[in-house]
């Protein structure tokens, strides 16, 4: 965890297949702009999420952290997120049905919103992906850092607009496995950009990562500002 304090947030609970989630929604103080599901990394609802969760409140975005472990599961070691996140990319329609439940509920709470959006984070981004093979429930996507591995759905079959940001040093998912997902997706003429941050390693817009050293996460000074600003740009283009 970050060691950031968070507002919890108002809790949005919703079930699948028996199971109770617990999503954490922010809004903002004025005019809702815009929706956005913020889908977090490997250890679920934490601090850093909900800070995330609040920095796009802040830009006018009502916002929900989904819940893709359960009510009441909180991971508090790699060891725990590593048996939790390999349960889902075992089980992807698993994943994709509890986020689109997620997405059903939290649409339920913004009906006026303008437009719908989702940011999947790391895991967050596999569970996105997952969820659009299935149900177009949202109007455009971010994958940030994301941890990309074999499609357990058919890319192919994605229209919604999607916005891929990758460091070259992800050792989640390397530049040439992004590559061949975005393949899929552009075989049926999805719009999909993808934007590359040399020398970056995963989760590199996380400033609560070390930047220094060789491991596998890390936070990058030089391309985080810029990929945060190309994801908000990219959200207040779309429209409902």
């Amino acid at each position: 965890a970050s060691g950031l304090s968070a507002t919890p947030g108002q809790p949005l609970v919703y079930r699948d297949d028996g199971t109770d989630f617990s999503g954490r929604i922010v809004m903002p103080d004025g005019a809702v702009r815009g929706s956005l599901v913020y889908v977090p990394d490997w250890y679920g609802i934490y601090d850093y999420p909900l800070a995330e969760a609040r920095r796009f409140a802040s830009l006018g975005f009502a916002v929900m952290v989904a819940d893709v472990y359960g009510a009441g599961v909180r991971i508090t070691s790699d060891a725990q997120a590593t048996q939790a996140s390999q349960f889902l990319r075992d089980n992807p329609r698993t994943a994709s049905r509890r986020l689109q439940a997620g997405v059903r509920a939290f649409r339920d709470v913004v009906p006026q919103a303008p437009f719908l959006a989702a940011v999947g984070f790391s895991l967050g981004g596999f569970c996105v992906l997952e969820m659009l093979t299935d149900a177009p429930l949202v109007h455009g996507a971010v994958i940030l850092s994301g941890a990309l591995g074999q499609p357990g759905g058919d890319y192919a079959a994605i229209e919604t607009p999607i916005r891929f940001h990758h460091g070259t040093r992800d050792m989640v998912a390397d530049v040439a496995r992004v590559r061949k997902v975005l393949a899929w997706l552009e075989a049926k003429g999805c719009d999909c950009a993808l934007t590359l941050y040399a020398g970056a390693r995963h989760a590199f817009t996380n400033p609560n990562l070390p930047s220094g050293g060789d491991g596998w996460l890390g936070y990058d000074a030089r391309y985080a500002g810029e990929a945060d600003a190309a994801t908000e740009s990219f959200l207040l283009s779309l429209k409902g």
